[in-house]
């Protein structure tokens, strides 16, 4: 599948609302949003969604403002998904994105720190939206190339599993993450996963 390069460091040109992503990033005396892996393991996929709703409602999908809060906030993930089904790539796959914070894989993994072992993809939607069908078209496109590339099972979950109500229980955070939440269709992005795979045998 065709993924535009669009790394959230201080080499990256790329526009965004009147300034380029590399002095947005500058400005926070950052050169990257990203950091080195503690482990080269990856395992887990976990499923995001982002919007600028909360920022500028009339620009909730806007590519742009979307980049934007990522440099503003210091978060990253390693692919964006857009509503018409272009994705990006954010940070190297061999790099840790900051997409999770503190979380803790469900039972019986439990392993803590999800983003040292995962691979974060963030889709362009709000709550009540939902995701359109280019966006699950790309992302069974996406993790199924994933998959061929790390010889072992790729688990998936969503941000709530990992940072949801369980991880604020155990006193590791103090919010708690929602996302994918329940528009987000399991069983369709599994069957197109499904489906991916079995074409590229």
């Amino acid at each position: 599948m065709n993924i535009t390069s669009c790394l959230l460091d201080v080499s990256n040109s790329r526009i965004i609302d009147g300034a380029p992503i590399s002095r947005r990033i500058g400005d926070r005396l950052k050169e990257r949003l990203w950091s080195d892996r503690q482990t080269p393991e990856v395992d887990t996929v976990v499923i995001h969604y982002i919007s600028a709703v909360n920022i500028d409602p009339r620009r909730k999908f806007d590519l742009d403002l979307v980049l934007r809060i990522f440099c503003d906030f210091e978060v990253s993930s390693h692919y964006l998904i857009a509503r018409n089904g272009e994705a990006y790539r954010l940070v190297p796959e061999d790099k840790k994105a900051w997409h999770c914070g503190a979380s803790i894989m469900p039972p019986p993994d439990l392993r803590r720190g999800v983003n040292d072992f995962s691979i974060g993809i963030e889709l362009v939607a709000t709550e009540k939206s939902g995701f359109t069908k280019k966006q699950y078209a790309a992302l069974g496109s996406l993790c199924a190339d994933i998959e061929t590339r790390y010889a072992k099972k790729i688990s998936y979950v969503g941000h709530a599993d990992i940072a949801g109500q369980s991880a604020v229980d155990l006193g590791l955070r103090t919010d708690v993450k929602t996302d994918p939440g329940n528009r987000f269709d399991w069983n369709v992005f599994k069957a197109l996963l499904g489906a991916r795979k079995t074409s590229a045998r």
